[in-house]
């Protein structure tokens, strides 16, 4: 190979990839100035030297065959290979080896810097990790939901023989249960990670998760408690509830190690909120050393951190800044009157956010009668509390209760009977509820309006049936006040 066309040898210059050519015998013959610039040696130190000489000794042999693939006239494939430097340290890098020519002496290989890359594995693969728990997090919630549905259930069945001596503990235990389902929501909402943009948010229900989070993990020896200043009647946001929630609590995170180490009077942090025109402003508010003027405009670069080694991965305000563009706004710094920093999160407020009506349950309604005696209800769940329960509840109103436990099975009811009603859980052996309302669009189109899903968690299976005209979704655990109005309601529903 000869260098000497002008286009060539900018092209041989410019090129941030180091290239070389090797002889038959492996020695280097030619190399540009990235590849001097890798291997950190001089021109004259690399040149008329074998290359396996300067690659580190546990990936010579890889290097042979790519060589010998390539002058044999395949394609190798690109992989990672280090490199010794005068130094004795290493640089990693990824090699590709250019095919041969049976009349050419010559052999290309492209190495490619992946230092930095190999600099970012650890975050990298802490982000990854967390995503597999927020995954783990969400099925774990599922679950819970379920057994606090039967338990919940199973209370409030008996609640009208506990005695009055015992009402005042049956009464705590069922409200321990309730904040426990406050706790798993929080955790599976923050854990979720849905790109759906179309929840109508309600800034103090998005408080009162951001406190209940924070609470958990709040440390005896952490700072004190959050402050609110929330003006009042402030309008609904749209967009995504869970990441608004985690962009809040990586902000909150970051205050919080900003002034962990300060006097205690400097350690409290402020959330404020209010509207400006048409526009929510919440500014999260801490008196910590502050942000350098110079460093303001890299917080926001993936991957880089002002925080001690290993104390951070670098996104949590990527994380935060992409956030607020998803829904139309921006994040701002500035610094705190006295000292500290203020990051302020701007939303738009925006109009028609109006939740669907079929996603959520209807309202409850006032019955002088009991409108689901002699009602026939199929319910369909896997698990067996929550099926005894329902069975019972369908007998406390005196209507005929099937209950099964898969999709496969409510159809074969649906095919051998007629129904009233359908109550079926979204996630269950067969298909899921999804696979049995398919059945009934085909076949039973009478119930498509007196079918209610039941689910633990927001499943990605509802969105084969979503808008599809079935009554509601009723979420996991349930009231049973609720659901029997939510059935009095469907039985009053015809199809089109």
């Amino acid at each position: 190979m000869h260098v000497n066309d002008q286009i060539t040898r900018q092209a041989w210059d410019a090129s941030p990839l180091a290239i070389l050519t090797l002889d038959r015998d492996d020695v280097i013959r030619f190399i540009n100035p990235a590849g001097v610039k890798i291997f950190a040696r001089d021109e004259e130190h690399i040149v008329d030297q074998r290359l396996d000489d300067l690659t580190h000794p546990l990936d010579r042999l890889a290097l042979t065959r790519m060589l010998d693939e390539a002058r044999d006239g395949g394609v190798p494939t690109r992989q990672e290979m280090r490199f010794r430097r005068p130094d004795n340290t290493d640089i990693t890098t990824g090699c590709s080896v250019a095919p041969g020519e049976s009349n050419n002496s010559y052999t290309v290989c492209v190495i490619r810097d992946l230092s930095t890359e190999k600099a970012l594995r650890p975050q990298l693969l802490h982000t990854e990790r967390m995503a597999s728990m927020g995954l783990v997090a969400s099925v774990i919630a599922h679950e819970l939901n379920n057994a606090l549905a039967g338990a919940i259930g199973c209370l409030e069945l008996i609640h009208p023989r506990i005695s009055n001596s015992d009402s005042e503990l049956f009464e705590t235990a069922l409200q321990e249960l309730h904040r426990s389902t406050e706790i798993v929501g929080d955790i599976k909402g923050y854990a979720r990670s849905e790109e759906g943009m179309s929840d109508r948010v309600s800034i103090p229900d998005l408080i009162n998760s951001l406190k209940r989070l924070q609470r958990y993990h709040t440390t005896t020896d952490g700072p004190s408690p959050l402050e609110f200043e929330a003006q009042t009647d402030l309008p609904d946001l749209e967009g995504n509830k869970n990441q608004l929630l985690q962009a809040l609590l990586n902000l909150v995170r970051n205050a919080e190690d900003a002034v962990l180490k300060l006097p205690a009077d400097r350690q409290q942090i402020v959330i404020k909120i209010a509207q400006h025109n048409d526009i929510v402003v919440v500014s999260v508010i801490d008196h910590g050393p502050g942000v350098p003027e110079e460093l303001r405009g890299r917080l926001f670069d993936p991957f880089y951190s002002t925080k001690a080694a290993g104390a951070g991965t670098g996104l949590g305000l990527t994380v935060v800044q992409s956030v607020a563009a998803g829904h139309g706004g921006r994040v701002e710094i500035c610094q705190t009157p006295g000292g500290g920093s203020t990051f302020q999160l701007l939303l738009p407020i925006r109009a028609n956010h109006a939740t669907p009506a079929a996603d959520k349950p209807a309202p409850p309604v006032s019955t002088r009668h009991n409108p689901l005696q002699g009602a026939k209800i199929l319910v369909a769940d896997d698990e067996y509390a929550i099926r005894q329960i329902l069975s019972r509840i369908g007998a406390s109103v005196k209507a005929t209760t099937v209950v099964v436990d898969s999709a496969d099975s409510a159809i074969e009811q649906l095919k051998q009977q007629e129904f009233d009603l359908v109550l079926l859980d979204v996630r269950m052996p067969g298909g899921g509820g999804p696979a049995v309302f398919q059945f009934i669009t085909e076949h039973a189109r009478q119930l498509i309006t007196r079918t209610i899903f039941m689910t633990g968690e927001p499943s990605p299976d509802l969105k084969s049936v979503r808008g599809s005209g079935y009554f509601a979704i009723i979420n996991k655990p349930f009231h049973i006040a609720d659901l029997k109005d939510v059935l009095a309601k469907a039985l009053g529903s015809t199809a089109d």
